[in-house]
């Protein structure tokens, strides 16, 4: 006797994935808003210049104008060859010493890298940077 094989008459069932898109975007949604974003600004290291305790040889902190037609040196218009020789003197003396570079609104950033870079190559690293309105 032969064994005779029975036709499954049920169908299978169709998978309905409408409803399984609408909780993923649910799910997306939730988790965009529910997310707090990490605030890059908040992790910088700002230098802040410290109160002059009696500076070093009469050196206090050196103020720094960047104008759009050249600088100032605590109110002194300068150069930046003579700028450069008087920041290799302060260099020489104390390459700790803070320097508080100000830029204007219509000072040209390029500017303010040479003044960086001139800077960085004498050695001096206690620097802060802020702006300023008007020139």
């Amino acid at each position: 006797m032969a064994r005779q094989r029975r036709l499954n008459r049920f169908q299978a069932g169709e998978l309905n994935l409408t409803a399984m898109i609408d909780v993923a975007f649910q799910l997306l949604a939730f988790f965009i808003l529910t997310a707090h974003p990490v605030d890059v600004m908040a992790n910088l290291n700002v230098l802040r210049p410290m109160p002059d305790v009696g500076g070093t040889e009469g050196v206090s902190a050196i103020r720094v104008t960047v104008f759009p037609d050249g600088y100032t040196v605590n109110g002194t218009t300068m150069s930046l060859v003579t700028l450069a020789e008087k920041l290799g003197r302060i260099a020489s003396i104390d390459k700790s010493q803070t320097i508080l570079i100000q830029c204007t609104n219509e000072s040209d950033h390029g500017q303010l890298v040479v003044f960086l870079d001139i800077c960085a190559k004498l050695g001096l690293t206690n620097l802060s940077v802020v702006s300023s309105e008007g020139s």
